[in-house]
């Protein structure tokens, strides 16, 4: 085994002094200190491997059109029309719904309004329409086309209606793996009578390169662990948790993730947070963005030429920490380099966490224990990945050139 440099040696074990077997307090803040998107993910203790938590099955505000026989078109004929919407099972009858997609202002006998359509009928996301019942029912503004975004005004209810439909939708359980994490750490018996260093020096240098390489796995897990697949491995072999970046796959039809724009831009962010908090998202959860360098680099240019935010004689560079929206909604850009160069994460911590089944612990083996001549460390815990409506409430800009 190498000797380490003297300079990059100490004569301290940062994880002395934890009770029995336990350095999960003291791992944690260590790793805390090395990345901030570790610091920002919230924990919570789960009591088995195969973990299930709640995700919400409200209905989302928004529906994309699908397939219509008459493309819901303008006039006379149009008065019931049949559109499906993708997800428009959930559509109740009697709803509202408002074209976000493209204008469609109503006669100027109506002040230019946008139109409103109503649904009449809805067999099995196959919904009857009116056109335009906010002004002439007979004719509506504009043809809406297959790919149309509509949002739900309201769903008003005849006096004396019946209970119908129950609008809430109860949970669904989505089950969840941890996987295991470790490193390891090792002094020989003839480093250990060396006097020029002690068993703690050696230990503390490798402490530090160890913690390092965990700090990167659980980073790279938090985005981009995936489930075993009969291609991916064998559950009997390994257990792997699931990262942000699968739980979003899907997104693109509800407008969080974009992989058309190919590139980090004020519009694009906005609209994947529009479209989050479009979707049902309460606009104060609290949200990062998790990117590359190369993202955050770029974030870093944005109204470079408009906006001078201060001027020091012995400074000099750009740097911009914080995103916020032309909606009022703010974040923190937190880089990382366990991130692809073509992805950036819109990640809601409110609905994100680190579920973990078993605390770091160390097991320690000393000469005689196994007849090996050296002293060894092994640091091993057990964590997963918790994400909630990961197609709604989460966003990514992907496919981005560099």
């Amino acid at each position: 085994m190498a000797w380490p440099a003297v300079s990059q040696t100490a004569t301290h074990d940062k994880t002395a002094g934890t009770f029995d077997t336990s350095v999960d307090p003291k791992l944690w803040a260590a790793l805390m200190a090395k990345s901030p998107l570790i610091e920002m993910v919230s924990r919570f203790g789960v009591d088995s491997f195969e973990f299930k938590f709640e995700t919400d099955n409200e209905p989302t505000r928004t529906y994309v059109l699908e397939n219509s026989t008459t493309g819901i078109e303008d006039g006379p004929s149009a008065t019931n029309v049949a559109a499906t919407f993708t997800g428009g099972t959930l559509i109740e009858q009697g709803t509202l719904l408002r074209n976000t997609s493209r204008a469609t202002p109503l006669a100027v006998a109506y002040n230019y309004t946008d139109e409103i359509m109503e649904v009449i009928t809805n067999a099995a996301g196959v919904c009857a329409v009116v056109r335009a019942v906010n002004g002439d029912r007979t004719n509506g503004s504009a043809t809406a086309v297959i790919g149309d975004v509509f949002e739900v005004v309201y769903a008003p209810k005849p006096e004396g209606s019946s209970a119908g439909s129950n609008k809430y939708r109860d949970v669904t359980l989505v089950t969840a793996y941890t996987n295991i994490l470790d490193f390891y750490l090792e002094v020989t018996g003839s480093q250990a009578a060396t006097k020029r260093l002690v068993g703690a020096d050696t230990l503390e240098n490798q402490f530090q390169k160890n913690l390092l390489k965990l700090q990167n796995e659980i980073e790279s897990m938090l985005l981009y662990g995936m489930h075993n697949s009969t291609a991916a491995g064998d559950d009997t072999y390994v257990r792997r948790t699931k990262g942000l970046d699968q739980y979003l796959v899907g997104g693109y039809a509800n407008g969080v993730v974009d992989y058309t724009t190919l590139d980090v831009t004020e519009a694009a962010l906005n609209s994947i947070f529009s479209g989050i908090v479009l979707n049902k998202t309460d606009p104060s959860n609290k949200f990062i963005i998790a990117c590359h360098p190369l993202g955050a680099r770029k974030i870093s240019t944005f109204g470079a030429d408009k906006v001078r935010i201060g001027e020091e004689m012995t400074k000099w560079g750009r740097y911009i920490d914080t995103f916020k929206t032309d909606l009022g909604l703010t974040a923190p850009v937190i880089w990382t380099l366990n991130c692809a160069k073509s992805d950036l994460f819109v990640v809601n911590l409110t609905k994100m966490a680190i579920a973990q089944f078993r605390p770091f612990q160390k097991a320690t083996w000393t000469y005689g224990d196994d007849g090996v001549d050296a002293w060894r460390q092994r640091y091993l815990g057990e964590i997963g990945v918790k994400v909630v409506n990961g197609t709604l409430s989460h966003g990514k800009i992907g496919k981005i050139t560099w």
